[in-house]
């Protein structure tokens, strides 16, 4: 695939700079393993083998890879979709980690239902956008939190209620909700618990960087917890 345009996630980030150091087990201890960088892309077919069956030269496409930050990179025909012709290459080369990882952890870990009171944290961020549109077409009541500039923005992606964070505390509006999905991270436990139902979940997709040594892990991608303790644990297909 010729690249036309690719985007930079977190991934990234820690790979480039070998954070948290308990990572480096697979990234590498002295230095990274590989050092192409990128996931998402979008872009143009150059060329395709002889196994190929479902695209063709010349069709332009989006999805992930590995090392997506070159002009030119080879990737398997199943990651890729047909790009729509609405899309800009930028747009779709935005969309896969971010997009996947918010329709996991609604969909797949949140189990979200219509009817269903939904709040997410990290309104505004790459998955928060998502996360609301994808939330609200669920069928959700979805409240999002977020900056006071950012408000109007939220409100127009479908969150039906938006907490401004600058001026109110989410965990203490007295608000009750059957799922959260916390992006932005940064709260305790205690916190979040006030604003859980009964039998409520909640998804943690990020945490603050943390320290060199742990980084985020203790709080891992799609991570899911039901309200009155600990639910199994369930591992996450997301590339983050």
């Amino acid at each position: 695939m010729r690249v036309r345009a690719a985007s930079v996630n977190p991934a990234d980030w820690y790979l480039m700079m070998g954070a948290p150091w308990v990572a480096r087990a697979q990234m590498g201890l002295r230095g990274p393993k590989t050092g192409r960088l990128g996931v998402d892309l979008a872009g143009v077919v150059e060329a395709v083998g002889g196994a190929v069956t479902r695209l063709r030269v010349g069709d332009e496409v989006f999805g992930a890879g590995a090392g997506t930050l070159a002009e030119c990179v080879a990737v398997p025909e199943a990651s890729l979709v047909l790009k729509p012709a609405g899309l800009s290459f930028e747009q779709a080369a935005a969309v896969p980690v971010a997009a996947l990882t918010a329709l996991q952890g609604l969909r797949d870990k949140g189990r979200v239902q219509p009817g269903q009171r939904v709040l997410i944290n990290g309104a505004l961020g790459g998955v928060g956008t998502f996360a609301v549109q994808l939330a609200s077409s669920f069928g959700a009541d979805v409240t999002g939190v977020c900056s006071t500039r950012n408000v109007a923005m939220v409100r127009s992606l479908g969150a039906d209620q938006v907490v401004d964070y600058t001026q109110e505390d989410f965990t203490r509006t007295g608000r009750r909700y059957d799922l959260l999905l916390d992006v932005a991270g940064g709260r305790s436990w205690p916190e979040c618990v006030r604003v859980l139902d009964p039998q409520a979940a909640l998804v943690l997709v990020g945490a603050p960087k943390g320290n060199r040594l742990l980084g985020p892990s203790a709080t891992s991608p799609s991570s899911t917890w039901r309200r009155y303790g600990p639910a199994r644990r369930r591992s996450s297909s997301s590339p983050r």
